[in-house]
């Protein structure tokens, strides 16, 4: 058994690695801390950018703000030939259905 290393060495080795565990863990805990400081500010901004988006919803429903120099493109024809053309489309029964359904271009 070859006994060479200085015990200076071995503590100095020793201390380092200590530094160094110290160190990240500092650095885990401030990761953490910022990104739980990111979360909240983000659920707060998207808070507040509902609250506005509601106010101005309620105060010019209603009222138009703007009017199109142009006849806008039926969505409906263009939706349905894109389905026809991927090869899928809707069922029969669900024609008016679905989270945005489409307004009847006869009733306005």
């Amino acid at each position: 058994m070859k006994t060479d290393q200085n015990p200076n060495k071995l503590s100095n080795k020793k201390s380092k690695t200590k530094k160094i565990d110290r160190v990240e863990t500092s650095l885990k805990e401030s990761s953490r801390d910022l990104s739980l400081f990111k979360f909240k500010s983000g659920a707060v901004v998207a808070l507040v950018l509902i609250v506005v988006f509601g106010f101005l919803n309620s105060l010019f429903e209603g009222k138009v703000l703007a009017k199109l120099p142009f006849k806008p493109i039926e969505i409906v024809i263009i939706r349905t030939n894109l389905q026809k053309f991927l090869g899928f489309s809707p069922p029969r029964g669900a024609a008016g259905s679905g989270l945005f359904p489409m307004p009847d271009p006869k009733t306005s």
